[in-house]
């Protein structure tokens, strides 16, 4: 028998013995005199027992690790591991056979992998029979034939298989023997240790022939990407997040570089990716601030604060940023747990538009992120929101006050009631049209019996255009300067034009604020919004700076906590309904799709009680409290966190504090103690965003923020 005679029967074999059969000896290295079509081979060989699963739907996932206390999914592992094995042989035979004419030395070092990964699958087999599975028990995954065996040359085969595949391998199988030598399972162990230290061999096989076959100019890694045609990237050349294996790579012979960026690199496996972006001037958009000034503050802000969308992402998903994060950034995060997705600059959405996509959710919908968007829309399964001009006056502090007095009124007059524990429509806001409309609003707020109002601008955003008034004093001369400069930049606003139609912004009385609350929907084109939570903001003054994460209430007052807890939480729950029932038909009215959130507060009255003013501000995009919500899994049992906004004093106050204190993880992965930075700071950064864990590091940023 010959090589080829060999690899024919391999391919072509139906029976595992066929596939499985040493070859003896072998005579010469020459093509049969009836050389079969080996291109566009579907599948190879296989008995109905053995038959792969094809298809685009298909998902087919060992046990995992916790499981395999159990004899019966240790069988399970051990059968999709096989699967594997029985795959690298029946594509290296295809590989004797679509390049005959492939160097000599080449061919051989194949055909000596060949017969270890078939002694690789026989181990498999035998272990697997012994916890009382057969081959063909469970479906068999047939996707490295799909994306190997269209190889076009011997390159394409190194750098398909030998480099990512079985570089991936070298995570999973050292993985395992690990997880089987806890368990005391020495036998398992010492398979997979064995698979292990052959897998090694194998890469450096690969490794060999892909430096001869590479462009000289390029590095390795540019090599190997170049190489590889989506869906295979390097994404798949790295097994478990967990189990990234350094040294292994380091003895196949691959750079430290290569290594760093295998490590680092995320692209999706194959499922359609969702495309996410970060936008720090939605309202400042809406608003028409267009000076050079404005638009370098809001590329600023959205450079430093881009990075809170990771929480949202989910693996395999993409997202658009205005500077792709170095390796030794995104290596921290990794180790700090986050699944990272792949970055593409936010310049080059186009390069997306070959690729099938999920959906595309930009933090808000706005005329710019619609024109970011448009590229993609065709290959996106969800069909993308259509920006109407209606939805701008979602953003609008005088919509929300406006509806917010309409449905405290309304709640007197019929039978839908709302709860007396909410405050008077008196709370509401009174929209400001024009600068001369001041003075009167200052008068009614004072004869409600409020000595302060709060000026917010109409599309202003965490505490930016807002001013504090007294009601009983007139208006200093430079705030009227102010408020008439608002007035003539709202004049100049394609989307708020100075008429009566169009307020400036709102006047609304300064109740005694105890705790902030805030409400968190998403709502899919053309459905009801899904309630998604609540979490507790931390404001400063005015302005937003961070969130509460885990015992949302553990250090506010006990009567506040008593208020908002007693019946289970009841006030909480009620109001998150009153809003949804108010909020949902106006957002459909508009075809609003994507997050939203309310802000809520609770205020103390004169007599020591307490009410909630259920809309102190609508915000109909992603915000901060949905990045909490999702950070709030990632925190430990019992352990104290918030979410937090430094500005560049109070990040320079603290950095040596934290730099000094690593990131404390428990066994499961979540944070115990510490903190995560979601930036990388340089010396242009002006808002630092990142996490603060346990008490120690919560009492450390109070002093040094004064919240």
């Amino acid at each position: 028998m010959n090589i080829t005679e060999f690899a024919e029967r391999i391919v072509f074999g139906k029976t595992l013995e066929d596939k499985l059969a040493a070859p003896g000896k072998l005579t010469h290295d020459l093509p049969s005199s009836n050389l079969p079509r080996v291109d566009n081979l579907t599948t190879p060989g296989r008995s109905q027992q053995l038959q792969m699963h094809h298809g685009r739907s298909e998902k087919i996932q060992p046990p995992s690790d916790a499981k395999l206390e159990n004899e019966q999914a240790r069988g399970q592992l051990l059968h999709f591991l096989a699967n594997h094995e029985l795959l690298a042989t029946e594509l290296m035979a295809l590989v004797l056979l679509k390049f005959p004419d492939a160097p000599h030395a080449f061919r051989r070092g194949v055909l000596v992998t060949l017969q270890e990964e078939q002694e690789h699958t026989r181990m498999y087999v035998r272990r697997m029979q012994e916890c009382g599975v057969a081959f063909g028990s469970f479906p068999l995954s047939g996707q490295f034939w799909r994306v190997v065996e269209p190889m076009r040359s011997p390159m394409d085969f190194v750098s398909r298989l030998s480099l990512t595949f079985e570089q991936a391998n070298l995570d999973y199988s050292l993985h395992f023997a690990n997880v089987f030598r806890r368990l005391g399972d020495d036998a398992t162990a010492g398979l997979l240790q064995q698979i292990y230290e052959d897998e090694i061999g194998h890469v450096q096989h690969g490794l060999h022939w892909f430096r001869q076959w590479k462009n000289e100019d390029q590095s390795d890694w540019e090599a190997y990407q170049a190489a590889l045609e989506f869906p295979m990237s390097p994404q798949r050349a790295r097994g478990p997040r967990a189990a990234f294996n350094r040294a292994g790579r380091e003895q196949a012979g691959l750079t430290a570089d290569f290594i760093d960026k295998i490590e680092v690199f995320r692209q999706s496996r194959g499922r359609p990716p969702t495309v996410r972006w970060f936008d720090a001037g939605t309202e400042s958009e809406l608003a028409g601030e267009k000076s050079a000034k404005s638009l370098r503050l809001m590329n600023q802000l959205g450079g430093d604060m881009e990075l809170v969308m990771l929480p949202l992402c989910r693996e395999d998903d993409v997202l658009l940023v205005r500077d792709i994060p170095t390796e030794a950034f995104r290596k921290q995060l990794i180790n700090a747990g986050f699944i990272l997705p792949e970055f593409i600059p936010l310049s080059q959405p186009e390069s997306l538009s070959d690729r099938h996509l999920t959906g595309v959710h930009p933090w808000a919908w706005t005329p710019k992120n619609q024109a970011i968007a448009s590229p993609l829309s065709e290959k996106s399964q969800e069909e993308l929101p259509t920006w109407h001009e209606s939805q701008a006056d979602l953003f609008r502090k005088s919509w929300a006050a406006e509806r917010l007095g309409s449905w405290l009124s309304a709640s007197t007059t019929n039978s839908e009631k709302t709860p007396d524990w909410f405050t008077s429509s008196e709370s509401a806001g009174i929209s400001i049209h024009t600068p001369a409309d001041l003075q009167p609003a200052l008068k009614k707020v004072a004869e409600r019996g409020y000595d302060f109002a709060l000026f917010k601008q109409d599309f202003g955003s965490s505490g930016r255009g807002q001013r504090r008034w007294s009601t009983q004093d007139p208006l200093p001369a430079s705030e009227q300067t102010w408020l008439q400069a608002i007035a003539n930049k709202t004049a100049t606003s394609s989307h708020a034009p100075l008429s009566p139609q169009s307020p400036i912004g709102v006047i609304e009385p300064e109740l005694h604020r105890v705790l902030d609350i805030s409400f968190l929907w998403r709502m899919g084109k053309g459905a009801a919004p899904e309630y998604l939570g609540w979490t507790r903001p931390l404001i400063a003054g005015r302005r937003y700076v961070g969130t509460r994460l885990a015992m949302p209430l553990k250090n506010c007052e006990e009567s506040v906590r008593r208020f908002l807890m007693e019946d289970r939480g009841r006030r909480v729950e009620e109001t998150a309904d009153w809003l949804q029932n108010r909020l949902a038909p106006e957002l459909s009215a508009r075809e609003f799709s994507g997050r939203f959130g309310v802000d809520a507060m609770v205020c103390r009255k004169p007599d020591g009680s307490h009410e909630i003013k259920p809309v102190v501000e609508l915000n109909p995009r992603t915000t901060m409290g949905h990045v909490a919500l999702e950070l709030r899994s990632k925190i430990a049992p019992s352990v104290q966190a918030e979410f937090r906004v430094l500005n560049r004093t109070d990040w320079q106050g603290i950095r040596d504090l934290f730099a000094s204190s690593p990131l404390i993880v428990a066994r499961d992965g979540r944070w115990q103690s510490g903190a995560v930075w979601l930036t990388e700071v340089t010396d242009e950064t002006i808002l630092v965003p990142a996490v603060f864990i346990g008490s120690e590091a919560l009492e450390a940023i109070r002093q040094a923020t004064g919240v």
